[in-house]
């Protein structure tokens, strides 16, 4: 993390989850251009070969376009105050002595309450 002029660290713009829509944007971008140049090109009357062919050309520079604008948008980030992390208080051990760890201070007896 770089330090802003402000004196803000420099956190990410977008969440994993964004990013993710973005990409699946993308792909409908690529599809929707796909169909668009195939369809048109079938209807005016073109070869269905020379339609695929400019599909594709088409779909291609979409996506190389699409990429390129997904890592900007994933190294994106603006001055703000880091998430905190979650902090893990309790020791590490084996996964025995959990199991038998009862996480109670102690047992009250059964048998004398009855």
């Amino acid at each position: 993390m770089t330090m802003a002029n402000d004196g803000l660290p420099r956190v990410r713009a977008l969440s994993d989850k964004a990013v993710h829509r973005f990409r699946r944007g993308m792909w409908a971008v690529c599809i929707g251009v796909y169909l668009i140049v195939f369809i048109g090109g079938i209807h005016s009357g073109g070869a269905e070969l020379l339609s695929v062919g400019r599909a594709v050309a088409c779909t291609l520079v979409a996506a190389l376009l699409g990429r390129t604008a997904l890592g900007f948008l994933a190294q994106a980030s603006v001055p703000g105050e880091p998430v905190p992390m979650a902090v893990e208080e309790r020791k590490v051990g084996s996964l025995v002595e959990l199991l038998r760890s009862t996480n109670v201070p102690e047992q009250p007896d059964e048998a004398a309450a009855a």
